[in-house]
């Protein structure tokens, strides 16, 4: 299990803190890269099973520990400790469904922001500062509301964010649950239902925006990956 788990920290370093792939998709290609094992015997087989399944349920529970950990050497030491939390302490962070799984490089925000005051999707124009409070913190930010500039827009940004593996597929419940950001209107919170709704109405009308959001979020994601 410790040489499972050294390599899962070290994979999460550099697919998620990195190259900036979700959170969830580093955890379901982890698992699955790692499902078979080449030992010929059952005892063998099934101890890596019993292993891997720890790991799975770790990873799924306490991104706070991997977090934590990844930039340890990880020693035998670090080992115990990272276990005995995991077994003995409750999460100190959020828990993953209450944040975007987002880690956007300083050059992917600042193309977001661009992004997002060109398209626009706010009402005032908004910060690397604001967006990576939004999408890397998942909090609103400190000077003022987001509010969004049109909802059905929004939705659909959004949504290609998280096609693109950008985001949580969840994202639409972390904007509601954590107030992240207000309606058009100004009157409440974006809610589920909202930004649901709202992306069924953008997807079937013919906006000319749906192309420029298109190469906006190309242009985040090719951001996002470079090296």
């Amino acid at each position: 299990m410790f040489r499972l788990w050294k390599e899962a920290l070290t994979q999460f370093k550099t697919a998620v803190v990195e190259h900036g792939y979700t959170y969830d998709r580093f955890r379901e290609d982890f698992i699955n890269s790692h499902t078979f094992h080449d030992a010929a015997d059952a005892d063998s087989r099934n101890d890596h099973m019993v292993n891997l399944g720890r790991i799975g349920s770790l990873l799924s529970s306490r991104d706070d520990l991997v977090r934590k950990y990844c930039d340890s050497a990880m020693t035998s030491d670090d080992f115990v400790s990272c276990m005995g939390e995991y077994m003995l302490e409750r999460p100190k962070m959020k828990s993953r469904l209450l944040n975007l799984e987002c880690e956007l490089s300083e050059h992917a925000l600042s193309v977001l922001t661009d992004a997002a005051n060109e398209i626009p999707l706010f009402k005032r124009k908004e910060t690397v500062d604001d967006m990576r409070s939004l999408f890397n913190r998942s909090l609103s930010p400190t000077a003022a509301p987001l509010v969004a500039n049109n909802n059905r827009i929004l939705a659909y940004f959004l949504s290609r964010l998280n096609y693109s593996s950008i985001i949580s597929n969840k994202y639409q419940y972390v904007i509601a649950n954590n107030r992240l950001i207000l309606g058009s209107t100004g009157a409440g919170y974006l809610t589920q239902t909202n930004l649901s709704s709202s992306l069924v109405l953008f997807e079937a009308s013919d906006n000319p925006v749906r192309s420029k959001i298109d190469r906006w979020v190309i242009l985040i994601k090719q951001a996002s990956f470079a090296l």
